[in-house]
């Protein structure tokens, strides 16, 4: 009998260690959201009460702020059904995450192509520009490796332990300028813009507000179930990142770069034209090394397959220029703050209304995306 018991609670505390670490991951983000917001509403009254303290917005420079987080919203939305459309694609039709960003590519960009010409917009002009090829070549090769990272990423491992990674996104997006903005304007006259900060002391403390909050609300939508072991006394494991996890990091990092090659080649020329260029420099890397077969060409003629990829093209073009005008008109850091929390924070609410998913641990960390929302608006 004692043998039987000490079985039934060995199995009943087999799942003990995973759960244990993923509790301890939650318990972790809410403090750290919470200290965030408190942190953002104390500075925030302090800059009020200041108001010499603190850089201010001039009207003009309000106005602009403000069509950038609008366009920001946009592309939030673009970019929540690009997500959904690329992983029901990626269960009807059997290709590799570069012939799936391919194609898409190669269609958006035939598409532009088409529409320059019919607008008389000349794409040679922009050729002998170096201030508009040199960041635009090198955003375009690196989008084409994020983008296969990221569909290989959640083809191979579970949402559940991709999405929450994406919120880091915006920390990147304000840590790494910080440390290199100085050397890159003295050695390169680049990020010169972003070495004395122009924006309020509370601005980077909202945008951790909106990340930590972020990786909670992901943490806590896609739980994963604890694992049982025969091991009658399991021992807590160090954490170990699957393949997935670690390539969506890998991408924050390499976003907080192509943003700011972005921003450098919307300025030196229109945003359809580097969109135009953009599409056909991804789809020429995605291509040049892995040439689709004709086994893959007619997975890409099934009828829902086309379907979605072309859903997937009309997202994919709404979130890009959507993007670019916002980038064109404030720093990335806001635009990305937005995209991601805003991101998750519309898959949220549209569980609760359309399939009926409960709030259940989510309300917190959704009231603190809007309030820090707010904060970076004001």
């Amino acid at each position: 009998v004692r043998s039987e018991e000490s079985a039934a609670m060995s199995l009943q505390g087999a799942g003990r260690p995973v759960e244990t670490v993923h509790t301890f991951a939650q318990d972790l983000a809410r403090i750290a959201t919470a200290t965030c917001l408190v942190w953002t509403t104390m500075f925030f009254i302090w800059a009020k009460r200041n108001p010499g303290a603190s850089p201010r917005l001039d009207e003009a420079s309000f106005g602009r702020f403000a069509r950038g987080l609008g366009f920001s919203v946009v592309a939030t939305c673009g970019n929540s059904a690009v997500g959904l459309l690329r992983k029901q694609f990626a269960a009807v039709a059997r290709v590799s995450p570069g012939h799936q960003v391919g194609a898409a590519t190669l269609l958006q960009g035939i598409v532009a192509l088409v529409y320059c010409e019919r607008q008389g917009i000349a794409l040679s002009r922009v050729a002998s520009n170096r201030s508009f090829l040199w960041p635009a070549a090198c955003s375009s090769v690196l989008n084409a490796l994020t983008k296969t990272l990221e569909t290989r990423a959640f083809a191979t491992t579970d949402v559940s332990l991709c999405a929450p990674f994406l919120a880091f996104d915006p920390v990147m997006q304000f840590l790494l300028p910080t440390f290199l903005a100085p050397a890159a304007c003295s050695l390169a006259s680049l990020l010169c813009d972003e070495v004395k900060p122009t924006y309020p002391v509370y601005h980077p403390l909202a945008v951790l507000t909106i990340a930590s909050a972020a990786f909670l609300i992901a943490s806590i939508s896609k739980a994963p179930p604890p694992k049982k072991t025969d091991d009658p006394n399991p021992l807590p494991r160090p954490i170990a990142l699957p393949t997935g996890s670690k390539l969506i990091l890998f991408n924050c990092v390499v976003y907080a770069v192509t943003s700011r090659l972005d921003k450098a080649a919307v300025a030196a020329a229109d945003k359809t034209v580097y969109y135009t260029y953009g599409r056909l420099v991804m789809a020429a890397t995605c291509f040049g090394n892995n040439r689709p077969t004709l086994a893959v060409a007619k997975q890409f003629a099934k009828p829902s397959a086309l379907l979605l990829l072309l859903a997937v093209c009309l997202a994919e073009a709404v979130y890009m220029l959507a993007l670019y005008q916002a980038f064109a008109l404030v720093s990335p850091v806001y635009v990305t703050a937005v995209k991601r929390g805003g991101g998750l924070l519309i898959s949220s609410l549209a569980g609760l209304l359309f399939f009926g998913e409960p709030l259940k641990g989510r309300l917190f960390p959704i009231l603190c995306i809007v309030a820090a929302v707010v904060a970076l608006c004001l």
